[in-house]
């Protein structure tokens, strides 16, 4: 048992780290933009905005202390223009341990400035970067890897993908024991109808969505999908499972409306904790033998003729 356990926490580590490293870094460097170009980073973290500074000082705490130290205004844009470099850097691989941790500590100082701005990827991106601080450097996908191709531990071990892997599991399993004790009622569909009526929701005029068939299929389908998934993604449906909860959260961007992007977005990319080397290939040889299949059945076989009785 004690080897058992030892190799699931200390074995080889094969996870598919660039994508988690991307889609992290991507989630903190637009949200950021978005915030500075339609004026709310100000609003939320300014020294005269929401909470300002002189009420701030007796309200927040280290790491959020980081916006308080200095009285002058262009301070708030200078922490900000860190965070946008860090993420940068974060998304195109260079020193990509020392980016994480940098941009943990500043994503986590702006989110502590003002806690009107918190919302569900914040947790999220939150172990997602402490992950990336520690996991095995430099990753194929970065220009660490261009400058060093020596991985950095030499042995790796996969414990920092199953700190995040624990983490994600946790994550929808208490997200689905919140939903059953409060309005996802078993055998009713009307949260989804309610929700399909919220100003959110994109395609208000399509009435076959709120049916009780596809209320129903929904509410108990996503119900299923989310509570299971901390059990049987130890199993052999993890691959299918992951891409079923991928496409959840893909469907979930379409149907609403930008203010759950960013929460998808950083989902889709602490899913891919679970995600292997190999899967990928096995991925790419199943597209490449059904490409080979559809290019057979459409072009004649030049040896048919040949092969035909005299």
């Amino acid at each position: 048992m004690l080897r058992s356990i030892d190799r699931f926490l200390f074995g080889p580590d094969d996870t598919q780290w660039d994508f988690i490293r991307i889609g992290a870094a991507l989630t903190v460097l637009l949200s950021i933009l978005l915030a500075g170009w339609s004026g709310n980073y100000e609003r939320l973290y300014g020294h005269e905005g929401i909470l300002p500074r002189t009420r701030a000082i007796d309200a927040v705490y280290w790491p959020a202390f980081l916006f308080l130290m200095k009285s002058d205004p262009a301070w708030i844009w200078q922490i900000y223009w860190a965070t946008c470099i860090a993420a940068l850097f974060l998304a195109i691989g260079l020193w990509t341990r020392i980016t994480a941790a940098v941009t943990f500590f500043l994503y986590v100082a702006t989110i502590q400035r003002n806690l009107l701005s918190f919302n569900g990827e914040c947790g999220i991106l939150g172990f997602t970067l402490v992950a990336l601080a520690f996991a095995p450097a430099p990753q194929r996908w970065s220009v660490d890897h261009l400058l060093r191709k020596k991985p950095l531990p030499a042995t790796t071990e996969i414990w920092p993908a199953r700190f995040m892997q624990i983490n994600v599991c946790m994550v929808y399993l208490f997200t689905t024991i919140g939903k059953l004790v409060g309005a996802w009622d078993i055998g009713s569909g009307d949260i989804w109808y309610q929700i399909t009526l919220c100003d959110w929701f994109r395609f208000p005029d399509a009435e076959w969505l709120r049916t009780p068939l596809v209320c129903f299929l929904v509410v108990h389908g996503s119900l299923l999908l989310e509570g299971s998934f901390a059990f049987l993604i130890w199993t052999r449906l993890r691959l299918p499972l992951l891409l079923l909860l991928t496409g959840l959260h893909v469907v979930i961007t379409i149907l609403f409306c930008n203010a759950l992007f960013f929460f998808n977005l950083a989902a889709v990319a602490a899913l891919c904790s679970f995600l292997r080397s190999r899967d990928i290939k096995r991925l790419q040889a199943l597209f490449r033998k059904r490409r080979h299949a559809a290019a057979s059945a459409i072009e004649p076989d030049p040896t048919a003729a040949d092969k035909r009785p005299a």
